[in-house]
Order: structure tokens, then sequence, then C-alpha cells
């Protein structure tokens, strides 16, 4: 949708599952390949859900996993700067170059934004996108 198509969920899913917006694939087969990499040293899985429910936690895994020092200095800093408010100002981050003033690229910044977006039918599609990563491994709360 970031590149310039102008479409509901419905008509972007279709061309999606018919193969004609992404040379990489389906979501669901993205996402399973790289839970293929579970367990290797060089990458960190993280959930947009993990990050609202407790954004500390989150950055101090994201931390750990780099090597990174976290002082308070940069703990404070960087909680500022990923809050959503402040990105959502930000044109280094909101992506106002390429979203339109009536769509903006940074949405709402809540968990389960989607909620009531979708048809019964839509959402049902969704499900077994998800239950297939859920299967193979994928930590995936849609709440």
């Amino acid at each position: 949708l970031s590149s310039g198509i102008n479409a509901e969920y419905g008509y972007f899913s279709k061309i999606a599952r018919d193969g004609k917006v992404c040379e990489m694939g389906l979501w669901e087969e993205h996402a399973i390949e790289w839970l293929a990499q579970k367990g290797a040293k060089n990458i960190l899985f993280l959930t947009f859900e993990d990050l609202v429910e407790d954004t500390e936690r989150e950055l101090k895994r994201i931390a750990e996993f780099l090597g990174v020092e976290l002082t308070e200095e940069l703990k404070d800093r960087v909680l500022y700067e990923g809050k959503f408010e402040t990105m959502q100002k930000n044109d280094a981050t909101n992506y106002s170059w390429i979203a339109k003033k009536d769509k903006p690229f940074i949405r709402k910044g809540k968990v389960g934004g989607w909620i009531g977006q979708l048809t019964e039918g839509q959402s049902a599609e969704l499900d077994v996108a998800v239950e297939k990563v859920r299967t193979a491994g994928g930590k995936i709360r849609c709440t």
C-alpha cells in the first residue's frame, strides 16, 4: 500500500493471494521462513504486542541482544523517541513523504487496531494465515 496502491484491504488481499503484489510471497510464508531461523544468535524476534505491553522490558532485551549498555539516559531517550506520539510527529519515522494526509502511515499505535476494519470473511482469511504461523512456532497475539 505504501508504494502508491490506493486500495481497500479486500482488493489488496485478493491480489496478494494471487501473487501480484510482492515477489517475497505471502506474509505467512515469509514469517514461517524467518521462524526457521529461531535460535540463531544474530536474530531477535519481537512482536508489536510485546513492545506495547512492556516497552521497557523489550528495550532491555534489544539492548542485551545488541550488546549495548542501557544507561538510564539512553533508556529514557529511546523510550521517548519510540513513543507513538513522538514517532507520529517525526518526519524521519512517519513516512510523511509517502503517506497521504488523510491516510497516515502511522495509524493508531494500538494493539488490535484492525478489529472492526475487516469483514467476517477477511477476518477468517487472516485467521488461516495466522494459524499457519502459530503452527510453525510463531508467537502471535491478535488483540
